[in-house]
């Protein structure tokens, strides 16, 4: 009879404790804050200037390879988007681009209007 209650009484607690990490799990799986959400435009903006730059560098220097005048031309135009403000401009984006309904629609010609920008400022650099 012992043997039977020490095994329940075993069961109860592993119930117990699986239910209890399971609702520790759920309050880490829940939606951020808002204040902690990242711009629903940065993800966008970063690609496209990452893309612009390798395609600005591989456009003037051919292939892309460890050493290459475009590996050399990439660094320096990494260098224009961490000077371009893009985190700032995401939020100009966002504050323009509000209604969800045609986010896409809006974020598009920005991309555009970035792209044309980091163009002229690609061009202003030393080869």
């Amino acid at each position: 009879m012992r043997d039977v209650a020490a095994k329940e009484f075993a069961m109860r607690r592993c119930f117990l404790m699986i239910v209890l990490l399971s609702s520790m799990g759920a309050a880490y799986a829940q939606k951020a804050p808002a204040a902690n959400q990242a711009s629903p435009s940065l993800y966008s903006l970063n690609s496209a200037g990452l893309a612009s730059a390798m395609t600005w560098c591989i456009a003037r220097h051919g292939q892309m390879t460890n050493g290459s005048p475009a590996e050399a031309c990439f660094k320096k135009t990494r260098q224009v988007l961490a000077d371009a403000g893009l985190k700032q401009r995401a939020d100009q984006v966002d504050a323009k681009c509000r209604a969800t309904t045609n986010f896409n629609t809006c974020l598009t010609p920005e991309i555009g209007r970035l792209v044309f920008d980091l163009n002229a400022e690609f061009a202003k650099q030393k080869p």
